[in-house]
């Protein structure tokens, strides 16, 4: 069942990809400049497979909890500690981000939250990756190894 849902994804991203490469570069938008008449169809299908994509995870998530819980309590409560603490980092992360405007295409951006947001996800990518590979040399190192 899963792959004919697959297929039909591959299907979908496929026609709207090719819609937005092959057919019409004349459209002007609200700038004045020309973009592919497809644009909005690739954005929305990109915005609808992010969003599937965090409800399928989320459920998925409480779902695996919940079998886990009445298995494994301790396991179930270990994961949702992992989850308090990638909470913790991006809280931490929006708190040390920036909210200075910056110029963009030569005018200032002073959207706060979205100059915090942008410095949360840098910040948080930055020490997600540094923990992640701290964590790859510990292993391959045999420092906890029984």
């Amino acid at each position: 069942m899963s792959y004919y849902v697959l297929y039909a994804l591959f299907a979908i991203i496929a026609v709207v990809l090719v819609l937005y490469y092959c057919v019409g570069f004349d459209t002007i938008n609200a700038a004045g400049l020309k973009e592919p008449q497809y644009t909005n169809a690739l954005i929305y299908l990109k915005y609808a497979l992010v969003v599937v994509t965090i409800v399928l995870a989320v459920f998925a998530g409480l779902a695996q909890f919940v079998a886990s819980l009445k298995d494994n309590p301790k396991g179930a409560i270990k994961s949702v500690i992992a989850l308090a603490l990638l909470a913790a980092v991006i809280a931490v992360c929006y708190g040390m981000a920036s909210s200075e405007p910056i110029l963009v295409n030569g005018e200032p951006y002073t959207d706060i939250s979205m100059l915090k947001l942008a410095d949360m996800f840098i910040y948080s990518m930055y020490l997600l990756v540094a923990i992640a590979a701290v964590a790859t040399i510990v292993n391959m190192s045999g420092i906890f190894k029984k």
